[in-house]
């Protein structure tokens, strides 16, 4: 039997675009569910997702009000289901580890999702998101439990034919999260890990396979220090 292929970020992300939104992904159901459970007051607001994927994180922002929705990522095959999915957004294609072509201040909220493990340094695309961000704004972060990603365990998906595609991740302890917070000059105003037991009735059952006190994803909310 042959093992996983792995591919670059991008090329993975491609390959998966088309099956993302209907595959059977515990990681993919707690991170939706904690921002469908999160206080957010977005009316009138600007809204920004750094790694957007098929656009379905912008498609739930705009029930809590938001008035413009912006989102970018790696994949252009990501981003053609987003432009399907919703022909309002804003989207564009870029890498969060470099420069966003966007002015300073441009957005009141901004989410990342599933996306850091993708990133070896978390101080530059958060050193964006504050650049990005407006002096009264909020960044969220829902990204897997540190505690799930020092073990080995990331993204990962199998093909329609079977083939399991794995691409390049890297944990990060808690440590690191709060190192970079610090240099990026945010302060954490919540926390919250997400347990198996949290996850709601209508979780899939992969979710509890590991027991109820399982973590699946950490939840920052951030501000500007």
């Amino acid at each position: 039997m042959s093992g996983p292929i792995t591919l670059g970020v991008a090329a993975a992300y491609d390959v998966w675009a088309a099956s993302y939104d209907g595959y059977d992904n515990p990681m993919v159901f707690a991170a939706g569910h904690a921002l469908s459970q999160a206080s957010l007051s977005l009316t009138q607001k600007t809204c920004l997702e750094f790694g957007c994927g098929t656009g379905r994180n912008l498609a739930a922002l705009a029930a809590r009000g938001a008035t413009a929705r912006i989102g970018f990522d790696l994949s252009s095959a990501m981003l053609a289901e987003a432009r399907q999915r919703d022909a309002s957004l804003t989207l564009f294609q870029a890498d969060m580890s470099a420069p966003i072509p966007l002015p300073d201040q441009s957005a009141d909220f901004i989410l990342f999702s599933l996306t850091l493990e993708h990133v070896s340094d978390l101080a530059t695309p958060l050193l964006e998101a504050r650049r990005l961000l407006r002096e009264d704004g909020t960044i969220k972060i829902i990204e897997i439990h540190p505690f799930l990603s020092l073990q080995g365990i990331s993204a990962h998906f199998k093909t329609i034919d079977g083939a399991e595609i794995t691409m390049p991740t890297f944990s990060h302890p808690f440590q690191d999260w709060l190192a970079a917070f610090e240099s990026s000059g945010l302060r954490v105003c919540a926390l919250k890990e997400w347990q198996a037991r949290d996850l709601g009735p209508a979780a899939p059952a992969k979710t509890l396979r590991r027991g109820p006190d399982w973590p699946w994803v950490v939840d920052w909310t951030l501000s500007p220090v």
